[in-house]
């Protein structure tokens, strides 16, 4: 059996760092925990199709901008009542493109919403989005830092952890096993209080990125932490500009002055 790279996160300075060591995944990380919140038999949404859902029986076309993330119909097909934050449900499809689950859980962000799909067993899981403000069930104790991280899944099916420190990856046959006990670990020294997760693209398969949220939330890997969706942020380089070519060196009678600031 291969060895697995597993990165232990540490709290420094508030912050998670990923410090690479070797093993294996245990049993409490391999072992099927009973999910704490049961699918739904009647979810509100269906995503089953790219720049849709189907709420009601009827179905509802994105009607955002296209580099945004707010769904107005989809607010507006739920018909509640103002003020009304109980719990949405959505059920997506592993195929449907990352952004259309972000799009919905985003839009519904004022509620908790819990995103049930199919696991990579096929069988149907739900986890629970809580909205931001949430009372956690397992209060932290006073003298443990605040942490954060979020994980995208990466073409190669690696994972870039994204943490205040900087970027790192977990790679290997498994990594979202050994992102499970790097989080297990950090907990002894860290509060990790929420959690995103997300894809490299907006259009990663929604299934894979899903499947690591359920090995993380079946053994409660991060605690009573916050799950949230996140989207990666995509850094275009631009080539450096071309020096100016002259005919003649510039003369220059005197050395500039330096740049005057009122607040030096």
């Amino acid at each position: 059996m291969a060895l697995l790279v597993v990165a232990g996160l540490t709290a420094c300075g508030g912050e998670l760092q990923v410090v690479g060591t070797s093993g294996t995944p245990t049993a409490s990380v391999t072992a099927p925990v009973a999910p704490p919140v049961p699918p739904s038999t009647s979810p509100h949404i269906e995503i089953r199709e790219p720049g849709a859902a189907i709420v009601g029986g009827q179905r509802v076309a994105f009607d955002g901008i296209a580099e945004g993330l707010a769904w107005p119909a989809l607010m507006g097909s739920l018909g509640r009542a103002k003020g009304d934050t109980s719990p949405v449900v959505i059920q997506a499809g592993r195929d449907v493109p990352i952004i259309h689950v972000l799009r919905a859980a985003w839009t519904l962000r004022a509620s908790d919403v819990r995103v049930q799909t199919l696991d990579a067993q096929g069988v149907l899981y739900a986890v629970e989005l809580k909205a931001k403000g949430h009372q956690r069930k397992d209060p932290p104790a006073d003298s443990l830092k605040q942490c954060h991280l979020a994980v995208f899944l990466l073409p190669n099916g690696a994972l870039r952890i994204a943490t205040p420190a900087g970027p790192q990856e977990i790679a290997g046959d498994r990594p979202a096993e050994s992102l499970a006990e790097s989080l297990k670990a950090a907990r002894a020294e860290c509060n990790i209080k929420y959690i995103a997760f997300g894809g490299e693209t907006t259009d990663v398969p929604w299934g894979p990125v899903f499947d690591i949220m359920v090995v993380v939330d079946r053994v409660k890997a991060a605690g009573d932490a916050r799950y949230i969706l996140g989207e990666a942020i995509q850094v275009v380089k631009t080539p450096p500009a071309a020096p100016a070519v002259s005919a003649a060196p510039a003369v220059s009678a005197a050395p500039a002055a330096p740049a005057a600031s009122a607040h030096p």
